[in-house]
């Protein structure tokens, strides 16, 4: 087999079949994207959106969800994410003795902190103001979240490569923790008044469309290594 998924006889056609699925998934997420950034330079839809829910979040503070929302913002910066990859990817490797882990990992970091760059240095999107109390809002601008977009595409490869290396028995739990995580992430970013909602969706749409082109990659270019049961 040229992947490096871990199947039985008879199980690649299917698989192969749902990474079609995922690619029209893909297309159709960017477009939605290109359809919220036009809607952003025009002044439109999205802010209809924005603007409620950034006062929603000002009239029902919690200290419980805040201190959730605190921690989240410090584990989804860059120390906090760095040191979560690292000892991920460091165990990833050490059960497939192989480095491509390491690369899969460190190719979607690099172009997902590129895209996070990018995108807001070109579409200037000035943050909301803060919750009262709450941490400062970083000085850089707010379109896309860069904590939840790359919380989306780094957890979403790692659990990836954690289901197709060895653990597909907790694909589903796998699947469904990194996805709590990464919504957890993109909330905790609109409770602490740092983004605005359309921020987080796209920064999840990014994050996620760009980790399912990084596993497609992975899936037909990566040679196939099998992993003892």
């Amino acid at each position: 087999m040229r992947s490096s998924w871990y199947f039985r006889p008879g199980q690649r056609t299917g698989a192969a079949r749902a990474l079609w699925v995922v690619l029209g998934l893909i297309v159709a997420m960017f477009y939605f994207t290109r359809r919220v950034v036009v809607s952003l330079g025009a002044g439109g839809w999205v802010q209809d959106f924005d603007a409620p829910v950034q006062q929603w979040v000002l009239e029902h503070q919690d200290p419980a969800l805040a201190a959730l929302a605190h921690g989240l913002y410090w584990w989804g910066s860059t120390p906090g994410m760095t040191a979560t990859m690292v000892l991920v990817t460091a165990l990833l490797c050490w059960f497939t003795r192989s480095f491509w882990p390491l690369a899969t990992v460190g190719f979607t970091a690099l172009v997902s902190v590129l895209l996070t760059t990018i995108l807001k240095g070109r579409h200037e999107v000035i943050r909301p103001d803060g919750i009262p109390g709450g941490p400062e809002p970083p000085g850089s601008f707010s379109f896309p979240s860069g904590h939840t977009l790359n919380a989306a595409a780094l957890i979403g490869i790692a659990a990836y490569l954690a289901i197709v290396y060895g653990l597909r028995r907790y694909a589903y739990l796998i699947a469904s923790l990194a996805a709590l995580f990464v919504l957890a992430m993109g909330f905790s970013r609109i409770y602490l008044g740092h983004h605005w909602l359309s921020d987080v969706v796209v920064g999840f749409v990014i994050g996620v469309g760009w980790a399912a082109v990084v596993a497609i990659l992975h899936y037909y270019f990566v040679p196939s290594k099998r992993i003892r049961r």
